[in-house]
């Protein structure tokens, strides 16, 4: 299996910082210098991998394993008990701004299946997806 990850220096950003980062903006696509408000089954959508867009999430990291060993999502700490599988997703280097540089885990914990990623350009983790 190959391996992938985040050097020593690489620390995830708390997830805090990144949601409140992505789920601001204004409605419509207008600035109006509001933070959108979201109801409770938008806010329910967002926080659901698997949508189209990564969901933030604080991880754990074992720098002697080079792995993840546990994440935080919904307010609940997961430990990572196995890693199913591992990639890189190195794409679009040959443009300006267009890179894509992602170290993927796809991991069981608690019981779910999970695709854990780490941007190593804005060094960031996300859970991409729910398999099971």
């Amino acid at each position: 299996m190959p391996s992938g990850g985040a050097t020593s220096g690489d620390r995830p950003e708390p997830p805090e910082e990144a949601a409140g980062r992505r789920a601001g903006g204004a409605r419509g696509g207008e600035d109006d210098g509001q933070t959108e408000r979201r109801t409770g089954a938008a806010r329910a959508r967002a926080g659901r991998p698997g949508n189209g867009e990564a969901v933030p999430v604080a991880v754990s990291w074992d720098e002697r394993a080079r792995r993840p060993v546990a994440f935080v999502w919904r307010r609940r700490t997961y430990r990572v008990e196995r890693v199913l599988e591992t990639w890189v997703l190195e794409t679009d280097w040959w443009k300006e701004g267009g890179h894509v540089s992602r170290s993927y885990w796809r991991v069981r914990a608690g019981g779910r299946v999970v695709d854990l990623r780490y941007d190593r350009l804005g060094k960031a983790w996300a859970l991409e997806r729910e398999i099971a």
